[in-house]
C-alpha cells in the first residue's frame, strides 16, 4: 500500500519480519516558504483581486514578497477617507510617488489616481505622475480630481502620452497652445474640466483613432466640430456652467445628451445625419412655465434633427416637455424611430408625453418602459396648466384613439421593466397597457419584469407584496387583446410566467 505525505513523499510499508524503514521526510516547509515558491503569474494574479494598500502589505508574508509587489502592471491609487476616520489625514500624492518610485516593471498598463481635492502645492506631484505614466508606457490613465477651486493644468509633455489607450480625467485644463499627439488613444472622457475649442480640435486631430469621448460640465467650448470617422460615440452632459452651443459630427453613429440643462442654454444639433442611436435626458432646474416656450424651441430644434435614428431614448424634462406639447395640441415631427425607450415613472406628468411620442412614431416596432430610478421634477405650474393635467387616464387615452399608426402596423414588442410595489397599482401605467394591448394589432410579446424589495443584496419576498402582484397580474391578463398572437410574460425572481 502507498500513502502521501502531507508534503507530498511516497513512502511504502514493509511486509513479514522486517521493520518499517521510511525515508526520513525533508525538512517542513513554513507558509511563508509555500507562498513564496508561487510563480509571479500565479502572485500578479492573486494581487489582482487585492487593493493596493493590501498588496504592499504582502511585503511581510514572505522574503520573496517584500520585492514581487513592486513588479505589478496596474496602480490603482484612491484618496477618499475611509469611513469611521473621522481624523484621516495624510498626504497622499507623496504616497502615491514613493509607491511608483519603487515599481520595477518596466511597463505599467493601468495607472489610476482618484478621490482626492487638488491645490496648486501638488502640481509637482501629479507632473511625477505624469511622467511616470509617460516612461512605463502607460495604456490606462486616469486622474480623478474631487470638486476644488484650483483646476490642474496638464503639462505640456502629458500631450505625447504616446502609448494611452484610455484617458480620464477631471478639474483638470487644457493648454490652447499645446499639439496632442496620442496616437493609440482609443477611449477620452474629461469631466469638470476646461478646454476652448482650439484646444478640442487639438485632440481631436492628435488622436486619430478616438473611438469614445465624454465631455461632462466642460467649461469653455462652444461648438464641437468632429470630422472624424474613428469616433461613433459621444456623450455630452451639460451643466449650469457648460457654454456647449451646437454639435456639427457627420460620421457620428451614438448620441448621449444627458445632464442639467441652463435656462438659456441654445445648444442645437448641426450635422448629426449618420447617428443610428440618440438619447436624451435633460433635466431643467427649476422648471416653470415662464420657460416652457424657450425649451419648447429647445426640443423641437433636437428631435427635428434626430427624426431620422431609429434608436431613441429620452425621459426626464423632455417627456414632461412633451406632455405639454400633447396637453396644447402642438404638432411635432414625424420620427422614423423603430426602438424607443422610455426612462420614467409613468405618473400623470408623462401619460401625455407617451402618447405623443407614440402618435409621431409610426414606424415604431419596440417600446422599452424604464420605471425604476426615476423622479419627476416638481413644476411650477399656472392654474389653467394645472387643471390641463388634472384628467382621466382612461378618458384621455380613449380621446387619442385612431392616431397611433405604430399601434395598426408595426409595434411588436414592448417591455415595462423595474415594475416595483409602488408602481404596481399604477393607475397611469395600468391604463397605458391596457391601451396597448387592445389597439396593437401585431404585437406579439409584452413582457413586465417584476423587481420585489431586497435587503442586504438579497430578495424579501413579503406575502402582501406578492398578493398585490398577483392581482395585478390577473388584471392585466383580463384586458382585451386586439391580437390573437400576443403574449403577455411576467418576469419576476420566482420564475417568468407567459400567458
Amino acid at each position: 500500500m502507498a500513502e502521501t505525505s502531507v508534503h507530498g513523499d511516497i513512502h511504502r510499508e514493509s511486509s513479514g519480519d522486517r521493520p518499517n524503514r521510511r525515508s526520513r521526510p525533508p525538512p517542513s516547509l513554513s507558509p511563508s516558504d509555500l507562498i513564496g515558491a508561487l510563480p509571479n503569474d500565479v502572485i500578479h494574479r492573486i494581487f489582482s483581486f487585492l487593493p493596493l494598500q493590501d498588496v504592499v502589505k504582502t511585503s511581510v508574508l514572505s522574503k520573496r514578497w517584500q520585492s514581487t509587489w513592486t513588479t505589478i502592471t496596474h496602480f490603482v491609487f484612491n484618496g477618499d477617507r475611509p469611513r469611521n476616520h473621522e481624523t484621516y489625514s495624510f498626504d497622499f500624492l507623496s504616497l502615491v510617488n514613493r509607491v511608483l518610485i519603487q515599481s520595477t516593471s518596466p511597463t505599467v498598463k493601468r495607472l489610476h489616481v482618484t478621490g482626492f481635492v487638488y491645490d496648486e502645492a501638488n502640481s509637482p506631484k501629479l507632473d511625477f505622475c505624469l511622467r511616470f505614466a509617460m516612461v512605463r508606457r502607460v495604456e490606462d490613465l486616469c486622474l480623478g480630481l474631487t470638486a476644488s477651486p484650483f483646476l490642474y493644468p496638464l503639462p505640456r509633455f502629458a500631450s505625447r502620452l504616446s502609448w494611452l489607450v484610455r484617458l480620464e480625467v477631471s478639474y483638470c485644463c487644457f493648454s490652447s497652445g499645446t499639439s496632442i499627439r496620442w496616437p493609440c488613444l482609443k477611449v477620452l472622457s474629461i469631466r469638470h474640466g476646461e478646454l476652448c475649442d482650439q484646444s478640442l480640435q487639438k485632440i481631436l486631430r492628435g488622436s486619430s483613432v478616438l473611438e469614445s469621448l465624454e465631455l461632462d460640465s466642460c467649461k469653455g467650448v462652444k461648438n464641437i466640430r468632429i470630422d472624424s470617422t474613428s469616433l461613433k460615440d459621444l456623450l455630452l452632459v451639460p451643466s449650469l456652467f457648460s457654454d456647449v452651443e451646437n454639435l456639427w459630427a457627420p460620421h457620428l453613429l451614438s448620441l448621449r445628451v444627458s445632464g442639467f440643462s441652463p435656462h438659456d442654454s441654445m445648444f442645437r444639433l448641426d450635422d448629426v445625419s449618420s447617428l443610428v442611436e440618440a438619447n436624451l435626458y435633460l433635466r431643467i432646474l427649476y422648471f416653470s412655465m415662464s420657460h416652457v416656450e424657450r425649451i419648447r424651441d429647445l426640443l423641437k430644434g433636437l428631435l427635428e434633427k434626430l427624426r431620422g435614428v431609429p434608436t431613441l431614448a429620452t425621459g426626464g424634462s423632455c417627456l414632461q416637455i412633451l406632455s405639454h406639447w400633447e396637453m396644447e395640441g402642438v404638432p411635432s415631427p414625424l420620427s422614423k424611430c423603430r426602438n424607443l425607450t422610455l426612462n420614467a415613472p409613468v405618473s400623470r406628468w408623462d401619460l401625455p408625453g407617451i402618447v405623443h411620442l407614440l402618435r409621431s412614431s409610426p414606424c415604431l416596432e419596440k417600446l422599452v418602459i424604464r420605471l425604476a430610478g426615476f423622479t419627476n421634477l416638481q413644476f411650477e405650474l399656472d392654474e389653467e396648466t394645472k387643471d390641463r393635467f388634472n384628467y382621466d387616464e382612461e378618458d384621455f387615452l380613449c380621446s387619442r384613439k385612431g392616431n397611433f399608426e405604430c399601434l395598426a402596423k408595426h409595434l411588436r414588442r414592448v417591455e415595462i421593466i423595474g415594475f416595483q410595489a409602488n408602481s404596481f397599482r399604477s393607475k397611469y401605467l395600468l391604463a397605458l397597457m391596457k391601451v396597448l394591448l387592445g389597439d396593437a394589432l401585431v404585437l406579439e410579446k409584452l413582457i413586465i419584469k417584476a423587481e420585489l424589495p431586497t435587503q442586504h443584496g438579497q430578495e424579501r419576498h413579503q406575502d402582501p407584496v406578492l398578493l398585490e402582484l398577483l392581482g395585478v397580474m390577473q388584471e392585466v391578463l383580463s384586458y382585451r387583446r386586439a391580437s390573437r398572437n400576443t403574449v403577455v410574460i411576467f418576469n419576476h425572481p420566482f420564475k417568468e410566467t407567459s400567458f
